[in-house]
């Protein structure tokens, strides 16, 4: 392993998808809503009208930022005073410094000052400036037939609010203590789900720091480019070993298994993405992947996974040669 490390250290990293299957169990980690006193859990129809158990992409991303901004707190990478508090409006909540009126220098300045701004996108209104994402997630969906959904019942009890006898005899009086009896006590219900849910992710390593407005690189350092992108790759691993969202307080996931493949393009080509909705996009990844120059790593559980991901990391992110990257 730590001769492969020291092989792969210095190459580069133009993206990476990661592709495959998990197996999520009792779990309530994406809802639509509450109606009344019933939670409903989010509910997805596939192409052939076929009615499955998802995930959001929204949540997914979430997590990914949320593990994202604990490493920054932790090893003090620059973050704007809005991401420092986790604000979801990130550079939009803090916008000193982004009022010059030059669009391509409000984008500099957004970028080089925050991990988080730069690695998950943000929108800016005033100057209208907006960053797409250097990481995107689809839907985490079960695949068809092979996932279960109930709904439970609880009670919530509240100790010492039960109503006290009557003082009076004045009926008004004992309806009012009888009425805050009933209330005590509350009953709702709650979803459960499990399933083997298919994922899809996209890390686009090479727009770390990049500019999009005029094409230059607002991180021109290499090595804040790759403490981004290590950090990123972290999340990643997190994101798998610690999937968060609704109900983990009382519904925390069993997990029980992982498996899928890894892609690596090295050189300016997109990585190819096929649904593990799919039986065999395995075999058509690799076969697809050949056909491109891209790398494919297999993993069978959540240990291989993190062996990839730790592996890459040694790595650095794609940087195209752009000319006048000083310029404004």
């Amino acid at each position: 392993m730590m001769a492969e490390q020291e092989k792969r250290q210095g190459q580069q990293v133009f993206e990476i998808a990661v592709v495959g299957r998990a197996i999520w169990n009792l779990h309530s980690l994406n809802n639509e809503g509450t109606i009344g006193n019933v939670t409903e859990p989010r509910t997805v129809v596939l192409w052939d009208g076929a009615k499955t158990d998802g995930v959001s992409g929204e949540m997914m991303k979430h997590i990914h930022a949320f593990w994202t901004w604990i490493q920054a707190k932790q090893n003090n990478l620059p973050l704007c005073s809005a991401c420092q508090q986790f604000k979801p409006q990130r550079a939009d909540a803090a916008r000193e410094g982004l009022s010059s009126g030059k669009e391509s220098e409000a984008m500099r300045e957004a970028i080089s000052r925050c991990v988080l701004c730069d690695l998950h996108g943000f929108l800016v209104q005033r100057p209208t400036i907006h960053r797409q994402s250097t990481v995107e997630f689809g839907w985490v969906v079960s695949v068809r037939e092979q996932f279960h959904r109930d709904l439970h019942i609880h009670a919530r009890h509240a100790v010492g609010e039960q109503a006290t006898p009557a003082k009076t005899e004045e009926e008004e009086q004992k309806n009012e203590e009888q009425e805050q009896g009933v209330t005590a006590q509350m009953l709702y219900h709650r979803p459960t789900r499990s399933g083997v849910y298919a994922f899809v992710t996209l890390f686009q390593a090479w727009r770390i720091g990049l500019n999009e407005v005029n094409y230059t690189y607002a991180v021109d350092n290499d090595d804040e480019r790759q403490k981004r992108y290590a950090t990123a790759l972290t999340a990643y691993e997190w994101t798998f070993k610690r999937p968060d969202g609704a109900m983990t307080t009382t519904r925390l996931p069993h997990i029980e298994g992982i498996e899928g493949v890894v892609l690596v393009a090295r050189n300016a080509v997109p990585v190819p993405l096929l649904t593990p909705l799919r039986d065999d996009y395995r075999e058509k990844l690799k076969e697809l992947a050949g056909k491109q120059g891209v790398e494919v790593h297999e993993f069978e559980d959540i240990v291989r996974l993190t062996e990839i991901l730790m592996d890459l990391r040694t790595c650095q992110p794609f940087r195209f040669a752009l000319k006048d990257e000083k310029a404004g």
